[in-house]
């Protein structure tokens, strides 16, 4: 039995170094995504090309992100000054080992986005974002917030803690991992990642207006 015991420990610090790994992949990985009324399913990770002349917004955010935050109101107008001549999709990428709320932030957004009010939700965590952002809870916030939208909150909250929503999120956090995307906000514009000097509201308009000529 001596002769076997180094192997024995060398056994158990090698199963104990993977559960602890994949704990902490799992604490990393986060977990939906959508897109807006006149796009594509909400949370799908098909590749998205213009068409029509219609220029495709696709941005990655995280809810608790002060820069993400910060962009929100500037991309709202360009989304409604543009109107139908963009497609704006919203890819959760919840930046969970800093951000200890964005992934339940994701959840709600995509909780409401199950009763048709993902916009609004979105909206709201944003807008909101210094009320939530140090809270030791999001649910019981993101459910008023689902209260002030009329929506079914024991629907929201069984949907926002559920596997589904889960899922979707993770699938936008792995798109945006798939396409090089390292910090939020990052913007592509047909599938083109912009550059930090093009991230101002005045240059994203400039590369749509060049795209829709």
């Amino acid at each position: 039995m001596k002769r076997y015991l180094p192997f024995i420990i060398i056994a158990v610090v090698v199963a104990g170094a993977l559960a602890a790994g994949f704990w902490f992949y799992q604490s990393l990985a986060p977990q939906e995504s959508t897109v807006s009324p006149a796009a594509a399913t909400p949370g799908s990770a098909t590749a998205v090309n213009s068409s029509n002349g219609v220029v495709v917004v696709e941005e990655f955010g995280d809810y608790q992100c002060p820069p993400c935050g910060a962009m929100h109101p500037d991309l709202k107008k360009i989304k409604a000054e543009y109107g139908d001549r963009i497609r704006f999709i919203f890819r959760h990428f919840p930046l969970s080992q800093i951000h200890p709320n964005a992934r339940a932030a994701a959840n709600a957004a995509v909780a409401a986005g199950k009763q048709g009010k993902f916009w609004e939700m979105h909206n709201l965590l944003y807008e909101n974002q210094a009320i939530w952002a140090e809270a030791p809870d999001l649910t019981p916030i993101a459910v008023n917030f689902a209260r002030q939208l009329g929506l079914n909150t024991a629907q929201f909250a069984q949907d926002m803690n559920g596997t589904a929503v889960s899922a979707e999120v993770y699938g936008d956090y792995q798109r945006g991992i798939s396409m090089g995307v390292t910090g939020t906000p990052t913007i592509f514009l047909d599938g083109q990642q912009l550059t930090n000097e093009q991230m101002t509201p005045d240059k994203i308009r400039a590369e749509i207006n060049r795209r829709l000529q």
